[in-house]
C-alpha cells in the first residue's frame, strides 16, 4: 500500500453511514445522541396516534353508529306523532288497524353506505338474469328432441323453396303475359314488385299492399300456379309448356312441388 493513501476506519460513524445509510434507526445502529432522541419521538408519536385511533373513532363511524341507534330506539310517548296514535286508542306492542291485522313494527330503513346511484346497478342485474336466460334457452334448444329438430328444419326448408316458387312463378306470369301484350296483371301480386310503379297517389299503393298481404304465400303460390296451368297450359316445376289441358294432365304429375318430389 502506498504512503500517500490513507487507512480507512472500518469502526468510524461516517463508514457506517455509507454502509447502511443515515436513514437507518435499527437498534445497535443508531451512532449519535440527535439520532436515538429522533428515533424515540418518532415511536412515542407512533404509540400516541395508536392510543388515540382505539379511544377516539372516526366522524363517519360514529355518524353511523348514532344513526342506527336512533332507528333501532323505539318512539317514545313525548314525540307528537305517537302521542296522537296513544290518543286514538292505539297501545304500544299491539297491531294497527281496526282487526289489528297492520304492521307490528315499523318498516325497516335499508342503510346505503356507498354514493353510487341505483340505475346501473340495476341494469347490471337486469342484464344478468337475461344472459342467464339466453343461457338456459340455449341449453333447452341443445336438448331439443330429434324429432322436433327434423321437424323444425323441414319446415325451414319448405319455406325456402316456398318464397323461390313464389318468386319464380311471378317472373313466369310477368313473362308470359307480357308476351301476350298484357299491361296490368290480373292480380297485383301476380307480378314481381319491382315491375310495378304507383303513378297515381299514396292510396293506390297501400290499397295494392293490402291486396298483397291479402293471400299466405302459401295461398298465393297455389292461385298462381293455377292461373298459369289454366291460362298458358304451363307447369312452374316441369318448366314446359303444354299443347293443351289433356297434355297437361296426361304428362304432369300434379299442380304442387310435392307430386313433382314423388316422380
Amino acid at each position: 500500500m502506498a504512503e500517500s493513501e490513507e487507512e480507512v476506519d472500518y469502526m468510524s460513524a461516517d463508514f457506517l453511514a455509507q454502509c447502511v445509510g443515515a436513514d437507518d434507526v435499527r437498534p445497535g445502529l443508531i451512532a449519535s445522541h440527535s439520532a436515538r432522541r429522533k428515533a424515540d419521538i418518532d415511536k412515542r408519536r407512533k404509540e400516541l396516534d395508536q392510543k388515540n385511533k382505539a379511544r377516539f373513532k372516526p366522524v363517519k363511524e360514529v355518524q353511523k353508529e348514532r344513526l342506527e341507534e336512533g332507528l333501532n330506539t323505539a318512539i317514545s310517548s313525548s314525540n307528537k306523532g305517537f302521542s296522537m296514535l296513544q290518543k286514538m286508542g292505539y297501545k304500544p306492542g299491539t297491531s294497527l288497524g281496526k282487526q289489528g291485522q297492520g304492521r307490528l313494527e315499523p318498516v325497516s330503513v335499508d342503510l346505503k353506505q356507498d354514493r353510487v346511484g341505483l340505475g346501473w346497478q340495476q341494469m347490471i342485474e337486469e342484464y344478468k338474469r337475461k344472459k342467464e336466460e339466453r343461457k338456459q334457452r340455449k341449453k333447452k334448444d341443445n336438448c331439443v328432441n330429434p324429432e322436433e329438430f327434423r321437424a323444425r328444419m323441414r319446415n325451414q326448408r319448405n319455406e325456402k323453396f316456398l318464397e323461390r316458387d313464389l318468386m319464380k312463378s311471378q317472373r313466369v306470369c310477368y313473362d308470359m303475359d307480357s308476351k301476350n301484350e298484357k299491361t296490368d296483371p290480373e292480380e297485383t301480386w301476380f307480378w314481381p314488385s319491382f315491375t310495378q310503379e304507383c303513378d297515381d297517389a299514396e292510396e293506390d299503393c297501400e290499397e295494392e299492399e293490402e291486396w298483397e298481404n291479402e293471400f299466405e304465400p302459401q295461398e298465393q303460390l297455389q292461385i298462381l300456379t293455377a292461373y298459369l296451368r289454366s291460362t298458358y297450359v304451363y307447369c312452374l316445376w316441369c318448366g314446359t309448356v303444354y299443347d293443351d289441358e289433356r297434355d297437361l294432365k296426361l304428362n304432369c304429375p300434379g299442380p304442387t312441388r310435392e307430386d313433382h318430389d314423388d316422380d
